[in-house]
């Protein structure tokens, strides 16, 4: 009799420990998965009492949304808190959610692959502001979220950073602006751009070459202000009228803004102020 409880006894923990490498398991490599957007991330899995099962990730008004892995659509469809939204059911086994698009391009039972664009950045359902609410469930979706998972277990957070240079093409003549970045060099910013550190310097009438976060630099070689500036953590409109030399009402006109709210990474489009 002693045995055959000691018999049980193992089994019982093997079967347990075969729940937890079930319910732990990753499923699959991060190199199996991109990334569906490149933007802010301004909420964190988590947050709202826990309630949060999402990473929210902002970034300019019509950008693409792509699949984060090859398969299925499981669900496309209007919902009232997730607004345009879109299921995958990958074939590793996970399911992502990709919501508040303002388009859907891909309707239940298609497939896709991974990097395909499958929507279109929205502000739809429950939101405040233009942004892709994208969740990870190890397992199927269901309405109590039992088996969403944090995405940045899965992405490094930096995966999600637009590191490119946005430039504005206007009339056949490229001009632009870009918002010095933390850690940015003149070096750098002329690589990214492919305009010389002397021109860049020139244009913006630079003594040296030290910059600070935040400060916005022309890339283009007329004197006009005209281009492009992305909205940094902590700008507002005035902070940006004042300091590209505009008014707020130009910059809510010139960008059709229905209302004063902007976010990190938008793009505002400058023009002359005439």
């Amino acid at each position: 009799m002693k045995k055959l409880r000691h018999q049980n006894f193992l089994f019982a923990i093997a079967w347990l420990s075969g729940l937890a490498l079930f319910v732990t398991a990753p499923g699959a490599a991060a190199s199996e998965w991109i990334e569906p957007i490149k933007g802010e991330i301004t909420d964190q899995f988590g947050t709202r009492g826990g309630k949060h099962k999402g990473l929210d990730i902002a970034a300019p008004e019509g950008e693409a949304v792509a699949a984060a892995a090859d398969g299925t659509v499981s669900k496309s469809y209007q919902s009232d808190s997730y607004g345009q939204v879109i299921f995958i059911k990958h074939d590793n086994g996970y399911e992502t959610v990709y919501a508040h698009l303002s388009k859907r391009l891909k309707k239940e039972k298609e497939r896709v692959k991974k990097g395909e664009q499958i929507g279109i950045i929205g502000n739809t359902g429950i939101s405040t502001g233009t942004h892709l609410h994208f969740e990870m469930h190890y397992g199927s979706w269901t309405e109590d979220k039992r088996y969403a998972i944090n995405p940045l277990t899965v992405f490094r957070e930096e995966a999600f950073r637009q590191n490119s240079v946005h430039v504005h093409q206007n009339a056949g003549t490229m001009s632009g602006a870009v918002t010095v970045q933390k850690g940015d060099t003149l070096w750098k910013i002329s690589r990214d751009s492919g305009i010389s550190i002397e021109e860049i310097m020139r244009i913006n009438g630079l003594k040296h070459s030290n910059l600070k976060a935040g400060q916005t630099l022309r890339l283009h070689a007329d004197e006009s202000k005209t281009g492009t500036y992305v909205v940094q953590k902590g700008d507002t409109l005035h902070r940006i009228a004042e300091k590209m030399g505009v008014t707020v009402q130009h910059l809510i006109e010139w960008n059709d803004l229905k209302g004063k709210q902007i976010y990190p990474r938008q793009l505002l489009e400058i023009r002359e102020n005439s």
